[in-house]
């Protein structure tokens, strides 16, 4: 496992912090188990988090995190993908879920079909051989990248964002929430038998 990022913060602060974040967690983890969230490991300041899909019959995993709430909260906590079983840090390509925010336009062109107007972000930066960094305020990946160096962690310190309830539900908003069915494609070619079938999730 990969090591937390340097604490310069008092320990003791961020020990409080912490231990905060993961008690309000705990008293709703049951509901964060119906919606397919699962703590799956805990040591302070590090917890690793996975998402399944409940609403799909057989469940699957989608995905996992490690969340590193190292110097929180002078910092945002530090968000990484990685593998369920080896917990390796995943590159963009490793990573199958899609993390897709629907933007809708400021202003509506009544001429222009409003599916043609409507914008798809994904939340998912990262080059393919990269890792990857979920592109919300609150992470301290989203701070520390240069193209948003003008959207200081300061603005939103004290407002909510980069605690781990508002990091759990932008995860699972952005990605599980929107799962519902398997599509299911077949690859069959002249004379071969059929080829095991390609099961992908799209979003709703």
């Amino acid at each position: 496992m990969e090591k937390s990022n340097l604490q310069y913060v008092e320990p003791e602060v961020s020990q409080i912090k912490f231990k905060q974040e993961i008690s309000d967690f705990h008293k709703v983890s049951n509901v964060w188990r119906e919606k397919g969230v699962f703590l799956i490991h805990e040591n302070q300041p590090v917890v690793e988090f996975m998402f399944t899909t409940p609403k799909l019959r057989p469940s699957a995993i989608a995905f996992a995190v490690r969340i590193d709430f190292s110097n929180y909260d002078i910092e945002p906590p530090s968000l990484k993908f990685i593998c369920p079983f080896s917990k390796k840090t995943l590159t963009r390509q490793d990573v199958l879920a899609h993390f897709i925010q629907v933007k809708m336009p400021d202003n509506v062109n009544p001429l222009v079909p409003l599916q043609n107007q409507i914008q798809q972000v994904d939340l998912l930066q990262g080059l393919p051989n990269e890792i990857p960094f979920f592109c919300i305020p609150g992470i301290k990946e989203y701070h520390d990248h240069p193209a948003h160096t003008g959207d200081s962690w300061l603005l939103y310190r004290k407002k909510g964002e980069g605690s781990l309830g508002f990091i759990l539900d932008q995860l699972y908003t952005y990605s599980i929430a929107g799962i519902s069915s398997y599509q299911v494609s077949y690859n069959i070619g002249f004379l071969q038998q059929i080829q095991i079938p390609k099961i992908q999730t799209p979003i709703k």
